[in-house]
């Protein structure tokens, strides 16, 4: 009896230690609400998880906290408060170019940067196979809120605030052009001065009829000439659409140039499962009014859900992606030209 007791008496004391081992590194980061501290390096913040872009515009999204978390990047010699940039990375997570390229270029440019991880805190490897993993909506407020939680930071500028995305990040930029998705996280006038979109997909445009109140940050999109998983003629389309209505686009397209093509690694392949909307016809999702429209014809569809019973048919899977160091130099080029002129560097 005594020995099957003291066998009872480890057990639990081994179950309450396997516990504390998985809660204590938990209640041991600290979340940061400001960087008043002017910390550097992992930061972990709050931010909210909508399950529809819908809900963001709204406001309709769970209100309960998501810690995500943040690589933060000051430039070396800091004088005087500095720009910023907040990275949103792609479908297949925070990759090494992100900070071999981006990051190296813009603390050359004496920009801190903010490598936003949307994935990591909840769960996701990646998204390349099944997107429905995470509304993209989620990438939209944790730039919004890795926005508001920089513009507390006393080395940073708050009114030279940008971001950049890539791919599903990319489509982020697109999104906060639009005074609605800023409005779904933020109060104040807190706002981005430039968004930067890498290969966005832009099957899909998030816009409003009659033309929207607009955040008034510049973009730019980067796209690469033979990208066969986010293509570049429609984000041409796009583009004519934003500047009829009153948005700064400028389009750079890159000859020759794949998905991915700033990649500082020397790659080509093919990706079997990946999803694409390539073969479907472009929409603008008006969610503030619930209206969806063709882009090039402006029929409107009798409701969303017949919108999305057209995209599920044509839904489509296998993409090439791939490095290109001349396009990839080029496109570092051109960013910093951007931000130059938006910032005023």
């Amino acid at each position: 009896m005594r020995r099957l007791l003291k066998i009872c008496l480890l057990r639990q004391l081994f179950a309450i230690s396997l516990a504390a081992a998985v809660v204590l590194p938990v209640l041991a980061q600290e979340i940061y609400n400001d960087l008043a501290s002017r910390p550097s390096g992992k930061i972990y913040f709050n931010s909210v998880t909508p399950k529809s872009k819908w809900e963001l515009v709204h406001r309709r999204y769970d209100r309960k906290p998501t810690t995500v978390w943040g690589m933060l990047y000051m430039p070396e010699r800091v004088q005087g408060r500095v720009p910023a940039m907040v990275i949103s990375h792609g479908s297949a997570g925070v990759q090494e170019k992100d900070i071999d390229r981006w990051v190296r270029a813009f603390n050359q440019m004496g920009i801190a940067a903010f490598v936003v991880d949307s994935f990591g805190g909840r769960g996701i490897a990646g998204t390349m196979d099944d997107q429905s993993q995470l509304s993209p909506a989620a990438n939209d407020a944790d730039a919004l809120f890795a926005l508001k939680l920089l513009s507390t930071d006393p080395r940073i500028d708050p009114q030279r605030i940008g971001q950049i995305g890539f791919s599903r990040g990319g489509h982020v930029a697109m999104d906060l052009v639009l005074e609605s998705f800023r409005k779904g996280v933020i109060d104040d006038d807190t706002r981005f001065v430039a968004l930067i979109g890498f290969y966005p997909g832009c099957t899909q445009l998030w816009w409003e009829v009659p033309p929207p109140p607009l955040t008034g940050a510049p973009l730019m999109l980067a796209v690469g000439e033979k990208d066969d998983y986010t293509p570049a003629q429609p984000c041409l389309n796009v583009a004519d659409t934003m500047k009829r209505d009153g948005q700064s686009v400028e389009v750079h397209m890159y000859p020759g140039a794949y998905h991915d093509f700033d990649n500082t690694h020397v790659y080509f392949k093919y990706f079997p499962g990946a999803t694409t909307l390539r073969d479907c016809p472009q929409a603008i999702l008006d969610v503030r009014h619930d209206a969806y429209y063709r882009l090039l014809t402006g029929e409107k569809y009798a409701s969303y859900q017949a919108m999305d019973a057209e995209y599920r048919r044509c839904i489509a899977r296998g993409v090439s992606a791939g490095s290109s160091l001349d396009q990839g130099r080029k496109s570092e080029a051109d960013v910093k030209g951007f931000l130059t002129r938006a910032m005023g560097l």
